[in-house]
């Protein structure tokens, strides 16, 4: 699917302007061995304080079809990057991070409806992680622009605005 140059650019300046800043790089930080939980739990933003997506699993299999993934992203081979998080998502289908950067690479190959089904579920899964679930209303409202559902864009915004500004 060809993506006009208009779409192309909207995504770009969305990268560039939102999500880049928000994931600085997308290094993966991934421990397969989990740390013992608090007796409070806290709840985990899945970024650190430069932008990085920060991801903790307990499965060396999903860990491992992380790193081929976030490899094949940053090689610009986005199809094996895809298939890598499908075969992660069949160990794990609960984790939201899995689900948005799913949705993201959805987004880049133009693929929209697909991409904002896969935000959706992630912030099914996401719950309290506000952070997460703004990055996926970014992903949603781009991938409404793209297919024309202004009013269903505005509505994505008004969402990642609300949670940007933790209301």
């Amino acid at each position: 699917m060809m993506i006009p140059a208009k779409a192309r650019l909207k995504l770009r300046t969305l990268l560039l302007a939102v999500l880049l800043p928000a994931l600085a790089g997308c290094a993966a930080m991934i421990d397969p061995e989990p740390e013992p939980a608090p007796e409070e739990p806290a709840v985990e933003e899945p970024f650190d304080a430069d932008g990085a997506i920060r991801h903790t699993v307990d499965n060396e299999a999903v860990a491992m079809l992380w790193e081929q993934s976030e490899e094949a992203r940053r090689n610009e081979e986005f199809r094996s990057a895809i298939s890598a998080l499908e075969r992660a998502l069949q160990v794990a289908p609960e984790d939201p991070v899995l689900w948005s950067r799913l949705a993201e690479l959805q987004l880049e190959q133009g693929e929209h409806g697909v991409a904002e089904n896969f935000a959706a579920r992630s912030n099914a899964l996401a719950e309290e992680h506000r952070l997460l679930r703004y990055r996926n209303w970014l992903i949603i409202e781009a991938a409404r622009d793209y297919r024309g559902d202004d009013e269903g864009a505005r509505e994505a915004r008004l969402e990642a605005d609300r949670l940007r500004e933790g209301s």
